[in-house]
């Protein structure tokens, strides 16, 4: 079990789209609807080819909680949504992932 949000968000958004570490570090809270119903992945060489994913059900509640530990911390929404746990190649993240024995895949 991910306690902190942000945590659990980026491996429960990795888990459904499999977005890679550099385009998690992407996402911008502006990127999940209000409902969080969806999630905007970034491709990080063309705009044209970003792409919307719906979420689960399961998800929403622990996606709209990252959202709003972003607005606790005074982030714009157009700011990143993981900025500290994706940096240095996503040093922070693969930790919470071994811990968890989750495989975080690289990017295809």
């Amino acid at each position: 079990m991910v306690a902190h949000p942000l945590h659990a968000t980026a491996l429960t958004i990795h888990a459904v789209t499999g977005a890679d570490i550099s385009r998690l570090a992407l996402i911008r809270g502006i990127d999940i609807d209000e409902t969080a119903t969806t999630v905007k992945i970034h491709d990080s060489t063309a705009h044209r080819r970003c792409r919307l994913y719906p979420l689960p059900t399961w998800t929403r509640r622990l996606v709209r909680a990252a959202s709003i530990h972003g607005q606790l911390k005074d982030r714009a929404p157009d700011s990143p949504l993981f900025p500290l746990i994706t940096v240095q190649d996503g040093e922070q993240l693969r930790l919470t992932a071994t811990g968890i024995r989750y495989n975080l895949k690289p990017a295809p």
